[in-house]
C-alpha cells in the first residue's frame, strides 16, 4: 500500500533538543532555545524563564526603635504581600508582646501592599488591640491610602484627620 502524506496532517515530532542561548537582558541565564524537529521542517523557539526579581522573594525590610516619648517606631519597608506578610506580622506581634506600650507601624518605605499585606496590617492592629497597646499606621503613600478608604480600613487603621 502506497501511502503519500498529507500536507493537512500534524507533523511528526522526531526530535525535541534544549540547550542554553545567549544571556537574556537582565544578564542572566534563565533562557533556553528548544529546536523542534519534525517530519517537516524545523521550528527553533527561544523560551525565556521569568526572571527572578531580585525583591520579589525577599523578606521586607523590617527594624523597630523606641523613641523618648515611650513609642516603639516599627518601619516596614519593600512589599508587604503573600510572600512576606507572615515574617511582618510575626516580627509586630514580637515588638508588640515585648514593649507593651504604644506601637506606630512607620510604612514611609512600603513600595508596594496586597490585599494579604493589608490584611497583615489588620492581624497586627487587631494583635495590639488584644494586648492593649495602642497601635497607628504612620505615613502610608497614597495608593494605600487610597485602598484602605476603598476597603473601609483608613477609620480603623488610619488616625483621624
Amino acid at each position: 500500500m502506497n501511502q503519500t502524506a498529507d500536507a493537512s496532517a500534524p507533523a511528526i515530532c522526531r526530535e525535541f533538543r534544549a540547550t542554553p542561548a545567549a544571556a537574556d537582558r537582565l544578564g542572566t541565564d534563565n533562557r533556553m532555545r528548544f529546536t523542534h524537529v519534525t517530519n517537516t521542517r524545523t521550528e527553533e523557539l527561544i523560551a525565556v524563564a521569568a526572571a527572578q526579581d531580585d525583591q520579589q522573594d525577599a523578606p521586607p525590610a523590617l527594624r523597630h526603635r523606641v523613641v523618648p516619648t515611650g513609642e516603639v517606631i516599627v518601619d516596614i519597608g519593600g512589599d508587604l504581600d503573600v510572600a512576606t506578610t507572615e515574617t511582618a506580622v510575626s516580627y509586630v506581634r514580637d515588638v508588640i508582646d515585648h514593649h507593651r506600650g504604644p506601637v506606630i507601624v512607620n510604612l514611609a518605605g512600603l513600595e508596594f501592599c496586597d490585599a494579604r499585606g493589608l490584611s497583615a496590617l489588620l492581624r497586627m492592629a487587631n494583635h495590639a488591640e488584644q494586648a492593649g497597646c495602642p497601635f497607628m499606621l504612620a505615613s502610608p503613600r497614597p495608593p494605600l491610602v487610597k485602598l484602605m478608604r476603598i476597603t473601609g480600613l483608613d477609620r480603623r487603621l488610619l488616625p483621624s484627620g
